[in-house]
This record gives C-alpha cells, structure tokens and sequence, in this order.
C-alpha cells in the first residue's frame, strides 16, 4: 500500500490546521518575514524600505506594474512617471502647447540633428535628477540596471540597433570617479536586451569637462573631438546620461554617420530645460 504524501491530504483536513503545505510557506513563517523585514528591499530612488505587501495593496495597476518591473516605492514611482507634454522630437526640448504631432524646435528646425530618433526619460529635476545623481556622482554603477529598464520603456517605439554605443568619458572625470556612467548604462541596455556594447568612439583631443560651462562654450567644445572606425551599413543607439545643450551628442553622431552608420539613434535619461 502507497503511503499517502501531505499533498495527497487536503490543507483544511482535520488536525492539519496551520500546517505547512509544500511550496508554500507557513503562517509562522510569513509572520516572522514580515515581522523581521525579510521580504523588503530598499527603493533604489530614496533608500525607504519596499515590501511586497506595499506594492499589492497599491489600487492603481500601472503604478503597481511599475513599482514591481524597478523595485521603486510608491511615491517615486508616482513622481517618476513616463514622459509627457509637448516635446521637440528631435532634442527632447519641452514644447509649449499640447502634445501630439511631430513638433520640432527653433534649434532643430535651423539645424537637424545627425540622428533619427530620440528616447528620454524626463525632464533634469526632482526624484529623476536624485536618481541620476546617485548614480553618476554618488558611487552606485549598480543603479544602470533600474535606470535602463526605465529608459527601455521610453524606447519602446524604436527599432532595435546592431549595437549599442556608449559616449567615452572625459579622462578627468573618469578618473575621479572610477567609472563611465554612459558605458554602465549601455551594458545594462546590452544585457536587458542580448545586444552587443562596444566603444567605437574615441576622442580625439582633449576637451575640457563641461559642467560648469556657459552653453556657448558647451557648444563649441566638442567639436571634431571624436572619431570612430568603419561602421558601414550599422545601425547604432548612442547612450549617454544627460542631454544639456545636445553639442556632445551632435558631435558623436556626426562621427559615427561620417564612419559610414546607416542609422544613429541617441537614447538618454534626461533633458535639462532651457534656463
């Protein structure tokens, strides 16, 4: 004769009241996780402690989707919500007047960029610009991983490339801080998505570091400071942190169209507003 199994027996049978049922975990046991704080991680944004009970309880579905594809808590997720608004669809540029259409700025419209299509996350400010700060000066690589998954879905619209590209680091910079944000942003894009990451841009002369400068000298300094090897027929997505006045990108781009890339794409996580 078999000897029946415990999942051969009903969980309410009698004298089973409270007993552990394979694969799932007792009530003691759930008390106990909650009561130490085992099922909780921190919000990578604020640090406050997120428990998945936290997010079942949120009413709103998208928010909840959310709060569970980043691991955010609620309040970051509410203040990190898509990108909306009128906008240039070449620079990002927030556009006043209603969304929709195919806006372009005065900036673009006088110049077009040397790439096709653009994906953002959102304007330079608040829990985004927090975020971004942790990331790029803060010590924590690590948070490319939320903040690509953020920008996947900015760039949910555009066809996939053959090859990432992140923009090269200021030598200065990259010493102080011991990482290149771009790059770790473009590897976790690579991973996300089982695509190839590689630094076919090189500069060519030194630039001095760009924060701090008035936008006129932030335009001119990137100029001819790149150059890439033959790219032909490639499609490419050029990542960077930050668009401020767009001359580093414009600058990257131009030197992987004139290496013979078919298509250039840029995908980064913030647009300054103009001041």
């Amino acid at each position: 004769m078999r000897v029946p199994e415990i999942t051969d027996v009903p969980a309410d049978a009698p004298g089973l009241s409270g007993a552990a049922v394979p694969g799932r975990p007792s009530r003691l046991l759930q008390a106990l996780t909650i009561l130490l704080g085992l099922d909780e991680h921190r919000c990578p944004a604020c640090g406050m402690p997120v428990s998945g009970a936290d997010c079942a309880k949120t009413a709103e579905p998208l928010l909840r989707a959310r709060m569970r594809a980043c691991g955010l808590c609620a309040d970051c997720a509410r203040a990190l919500p898509p990108l909306s608004g009128a906008r240039c669809r070449s620079c990002g540029l927030s556009l006043p007047g209603p969304a929709g259409g195919r806006q372009l700025c005065g900036d673009c419209l006088h110049r077009p960029p040397p790439w096709q299509a653009l994906a953002l996350c959102g304007d330079y400010g608040g829990r985004l610009r927090q975020l971004i700060l942790r990331f790029k000066h803060g010590g924590r690589p690590a948070l490319a991983f939320l903040l690509a998954g953020m920008l996947l879905e900015a760039a949910a619209c555009l066809p996939l490339p053959d090859v990432i590209v992140p923009v090269p680091q200021h030598p200065k910079h990259l010493f102080r801080r011991g990482y290149n944000q771009a790059h770790e942003l473009a590897v976790a894009l690579g991973l996300q998505l089982d695509l190839p990451v590689r630094p076919l841009l090189r500069r060519t002369k030194e630039v001095p570091p760009q924060t701090g400068l008035p936008a006129a000298l932030r335009r001119r300094n990137p100029v001819g400071s790149f150059c890439a090897p033959a790219l032909e027929g490639l499609h490419l997505w050029l990542v960077d942190d930050i668009i401020t006045t767009g001359s580093t990108l414009r600058t990257a781009a131009e030197a992987l169209r004139a290496a013979g890339a078919r298509r250039v794409d840029v995908l980064a996580l913030a647009r300054t507003p103009l001041p």
